[in-house]
């Protein structure tokens, strides 16, 4: 039998929507490790928050948010991803670090964007630290590729040797994932008031053809973060803020 392609990707969407149905405890088991650490900030001093939708959390006790107005966010920090063994050993630093410079850059400009774009108009986004402001800084811990795009660096390599790619590859579980670590500080005290520390995998979808460019289902990911952020910015106290799915059934 004869099965065009619209009707391939409708099959394929179908199965997918019924595989999903129902399967809480597999949407668990599908969900991203907790990164090891980077060092930006002290995973030991945070723990897991059930309000909030990160691996490990902390708040200061007794802070008085509403007192906040405003909020500037700094560049993203590629050092401790750069500078890490596992990524020295995998990669071919000065193939690849445009690529995360551009990572990082996405990420500060999601994060501001969700913020200027909140109908709530919880922070307004300064372009320097304002005394009275709220200054957030990000580090990228890990930046691994999908699995489709490691399988074509093993064959032509320009980042590095197929063997190196391999391990990378074992390591993420054939899956593109991004770590992050964050601290948010009083602008003019430099108080550290809060930390975070999330690691997400790609999700699982019925046709990824994010998964068919380099680092595209990073962006997807920084996409659900930068939403988040602005969720728990405007949350109510004792409101829980979600983590996001691990599935998806967009193709792009």
């Amino acid at each position: 039998m004869n099965i065009t392609w619209p009707r391939r990707i409708l099959v394929l969407v179908t199965i997918a929507i019924f595989g999903l149905t129902g399967c809480q405890s597999t949407s668990e088991s599908m969900k991203a490790k907790p990164s090891q650490g980077g060092g930006f900030v002290p995973l030991e001093e945070m723990s897991k928050r059930e309000d909030l939708p990160f691996h490990k959390a902390w708040v200061k006790a007794g802070t008085d948010w509403n007192r906040y107005r405003s909020l500037y966010i700094t560049d993203v920090s590629t050092r401790y991803l750069l500078e890490a063994n596992w990524w020295q050993q995998n990669f071919r630093r000065d193939q690849m670090e445009n690529d995360v410079r551009q990572i990082a850059l996405y990420l500060q400009q999601r994060v501001k964007e969700g913020f200027q774009k909140d109908p709530a108009t919880r922070f307004q986004v300064m372009s320097s630290p304002q005394p009275g402001a709220l200054i957030l800084e990000m580090a990228l811990i890990e930046l691994i590729p999908s699995n489709p795009v490691m399988e074509a660096l093993s064959l032509a390599a320009p980042y590095g040797s197929g063997v190196a790619v391999s391990a990378a590859q074992k390591a993420s579980g054939g899956k593109g994932s991004v770590a992050i670590e964050a601290k948010i500080t009083d602008a003019e005290t430099g108080t550290v008031l809060a930390m975070f520390a999330d690691r997400e995998q790609a999700k699982v979808g019925p046709v990824n053809l994010r998964g068919l460019t380099w680092y595209g289902e990073a962006n997807a990911i920084i996409d659900d973060w930068a939403e988040q952020l602005v969720k728990i910015a405007n949350k109510r106290p004792g409101e829980v803020v979600k983590d996001s799915s691990p599935f998806t059934l967009k193709p792009w």
